[in-house]
């Protein structure tokens, strides 16, 4: 009987925890270095700004990227809007790490990994 009410306060105890002070929900609060959701640009977003000519195209990026890695798996190629765009290649390389690498947009430069 006691290990029942044990087990039911815990399963009770998850509807009880606080809410953030912030009122920022936390399942959609990005890490530090990452882009929230709404800086992330659509599909057809990142069209229209490749055919004005405002970022180069990912293929152009994922190239020098699989230059830098060779061997490595590209699993995610994201176009991030803000101040200044960026690409965030997700990469697997062939010992088995996941990086990001995070391209300028407008230039294709590579800025960092992480």
């Amino acid at each position: 009987m006691l290990r029942n009410l044990v087990i039911l306060a815990g399963a009770l105890s998850v509807f009880a925890a606080p809410a953030r002070a912030d009122g920022l929900d936390p399942a959609v609060v990005e890490p530090a270095g990452y882009a929230s959701l709404q800086d992330r640009y659509t599909a057809p977003e990142a069209r229209d700004a490749r055919r004005q000519g405002d970022v180069v195209p990912a293929l152009r990026v994922i190239s020098e990227v699989r230059r830098r890695y060779p061997g490595a798996d590209v699993l995610d190629a994201e176009l991030e809007g803000g101040g200044s765009p960026r690409y965030v290649i997700k990469i697997l390389t062939r010992e088995g790490r996941r990086v990001d690498v995070v391209a300028d947009a407008r230039t294709g430069q590579i800025l960092f990994e992480r």
